[in-house]
């Protein structure tokens, strides 16, 4: 098996900050939920190998698969749909790899509600690093193949903003081939928005996606920075100016942030750290922290011990109500990753499941979604009864 912390590069990011470390409440038992696998992957036509966050609309779970689809596609991946009324999946397209529409989706769909879909593949099109993608009535079409130095491998969610224009980054690529912040606009114009240069100052490879705040573009790189475990940054989409915000010491304030940020609507930003969380370099099992945005101060609100969850890997998926909830990549009863849920008053985890590598499926590395009655659903990157992973419900 090949770990995904393997496959990522290093990000940097500086600006001093104050570390108000909390009380760390400890981690809560599982309570009754009812997990249920509601699809296997085959590695065949449906796809096989899910890292993408599930996107929920309409009753439909949309996920991109990192690998399968017909032979005729070079097993390129696929974006599949699971009907969550009927219990029923199938594809919604297929990708065609080199040098058509790309391969390798890791990101998240994102949709206008309206029927229309966007997303990202980290690998093929013309420019063979990767595309932006659309999919309208069923129909792919390929808005942007990057060719390196527009940027290169984007692997984070897409974030789109009330007029149409889209938001991204590529881990790679750019003038210094050390990540990118890309725009591409409601009338269909590619801009690039920054380059990240120097692994001291503004840090390296931005995997995860962005969240925006008032002109300003949040994100995290996973590497570099001062202590080189990656930073905390912000962008102003009109000047392009970066400002770096945090730097990770990989200690017990985390390191090597993969997940990307969430904000709280009062000028507070949610994150993991996927390591750390210890005195010693880059001990620990990982982190859940906050920066406000206003004062830059960093909070570390709760350390992973291991059996509670290990690397946090996605997004925290916020409640509206203090609750955020999340997947470890790792760790647990079984060491195969968890589903969790942390409520930010109180600082305290539960773990609502363990995976154990059967047909629940094993190694969750992308995040959530909750439809209307607050039950979560996710994707497992393996394990299932065709070890290509599964789709799952947490009813709560």
């Amino acid at each position: 098996m090949i770990h995904y912390l393997s496959l990522t590069r290093a990000v940097r990011l500086c600006v001093p900050a104050a570390i108000a470390v909390a009380m760390l409440a400890g981690a809560r038992p599982a309570q009754s939920q009812t997990f249920k696998t509601l699809y296997a992957f085959t590695g065949g036509a449906d796809g096989g190998t899910p890292w993408a966050t599930p996107l929920l609309s309409g009753g439909v779970l949309y996920e991109p698969t990192f690998t399968g689809g017909l032979a005729s596609s070079n097993g390129a991946g696929t974006v599949f749909q699971y009907d969550t009324t009927t219990n029923r999946g199938t594809y919604l397209y297929q990708f065609g790899g080199e040098p058509y529409d790309g391969s390798a989706a890791m990101g998240a769909l994102i949709t206008d509600g309206f029927g229309d879909f966007w997303g990202t593949t980290t690998q093929g099109g013309f420019g063979l690093a990767g595309t932006l993608y659309e999919i309208s009535g069923g129909t792919e079409f390929v808005i942007q193949n990057f060719n390196g130095a527009d940027g290169s491998a984007p692997e984070g969610n897409l974030i789109l903003d009330p007029v149409g224009d889209l938001f991204g980054t590529t881990s790679n690529g750019g003038n210094n081939d050390c990540g990118t912040i890309f725009a591409f606009s409601a009338v269909g114009s590619f801009l690039p928005l920054y380059n990240f240069g120097d692994y001291s100052t503004d840090g390296i490879a931005p995997v995860a996606g962005l969240v925006f705040s008032k002109s300003v573009l949040y994100g995290v790189t996973t590497e570099g920075g001062k202590q080189s475990w990656g930073t905390i940054f912000g962008v102003n989409v009109k000047t392009h100016a970066e400002t770096q915000l945090y730097n990770f010491t990989g200690k017990r304030d985390g390191g090597t942030p993969v997940g990307g940020l969430v904000p709280d609507g009062q000028g507070n930003l949610y994150g993991t750290a996927s390591v750390g969380g210890s005195n010693r370099g880059n001990a620990g099992n990982g982190v859940i922290f906050k920066f406000n945005i206003a004062s830059s101060t960093y909070t570390t609100l709760y350390r992973f011990a291991g059996p509670d969850g290990k690397e946090p890997l996605a997004a925290l998926l916020p409640d509206g109500q203090g609750n955020f909830y999340g997947t470890t990549y790792a760790g647990g009863a079984k060491g195969y990753g968890t589903v969790f849920k942390f409520n930010s008053a109180t600082n305290t985890l539960t773990t609502l499941y363990s995976f154990t590598n059967g047909t629940d499926g094993a190694y969750p590395y992308g995040g959530l979604a909750m439809d209307a009655a607050g039950d979560l659903y996710g994707a497992a990157t393996h394990g299932g009864q065709f070890e290509w992973g599964t789709l799952f419900e947490i009813v709560q």
